[in-house]
């Protein structure tokens, strides 16, 4: 099987700042992968480098073997293969939750209104968001918000679904919900990158868990190997700390 992401020493750099240093991963259908690591390892950037919402100062990332950075690539055709969940949500205060998950399949995709708030309604009935259809997200716990977000992202019957950090806002007991829904997810063969500092649940869904330090994948295994027999003094020290 050939990976859906392959990414080649991948650089990014902010001003002398050197936040990736040639990144090599690759992604397979069907599978769950977990980065973890301390704050400004480069977790996040690595993330928002895999749809160029920050653009890489060298190397390649193939998306099923088309390279991402190749000028003649439609990057817009491509992210629409790529929900993206954000930490803060990013929803639309001013449209209800239906309209959040139909404004790009309708626009973007260009299918029919009908059909696209039928599948949109699919998508929040998964997520247990269907009875808020109508509600707008100011009126929403996060939890709530970040159930929408993950609905809207499916809305675009993405092939791949990014997760920056799709816990970190929200307060303690809402966390299990989102994760939750992950979980189905993950069950139901959807391939995710998720950053996440929930170890619990890289430990349970993860086929494999990537450890990131300095800029550098430090390590990566099954959550079985990462997590019960480091190899780095590094990875140690972290989980340590976290568990």
């Amino acid at each position: 099987m050939n990976p859906i992401i392959r990414i080649i020493d991948l650089k990014k750099s902010f001003g002398n700042n050197e936040v990736l240093k040639q990144i090599n991963l690759d992604i397979y259908p069907g599978e769950v992968q977990c980065i973890i690591g301390s704050s400004g390892s480069g977790k996040s950037t690595l993330l928002r480098c895999l749809n160029l919402l920050e653009e890489p100062n060298g190397g390649s990332i193939l998306f099923e073997d088309v390279d991402l950075l190749a000028k003649e690539t439609d990057i817009n055709l491509l992210r629409t293969h790529m929900g993206m969940v954000f930490q803060s949500f990013n929803l639309f205060n001013n449209k209800n939750v239906l309209d959040n998950c139909t404004l790009a399949p309708i626009k973007v995709l260009k299918i029919d209104k009908k059909a696209a708030e039928a599948f949109a309604l699919s998508m929040l009935d998964q997520v247990g968001m269907k009875d808020f259809a109508y509600q707008n997200p100011n009126q929403l716990s996060g939890g709530q918000k970040q159930r929408v977000a993950i609905a809207r992202a499916l809305a675009m019957k993405p092939k791949i679904l990014l997760f920056d950090e799709p816990t970190s806002a929200l307060d303690p007991e809402m966390v299990g919900e989102v994760l939750e829904v992950m979980k189905k997810l993950a069950k139901s063969g959807m391939t995710m990158v998720v950053v996440t500092h929930e170890m619990g649940f890289a430990k349970e869904v993860a086929n494999r868990v990537v450890f990131m330090d300095g800029g550098v994948i430090l390590e990566s295994g099954t959550p079985d190997e990462i997590f019960t027999m480091p190899k780095e003094e590094r990875t140690k020290n972290f989980l340590k700390r976290v568990l």
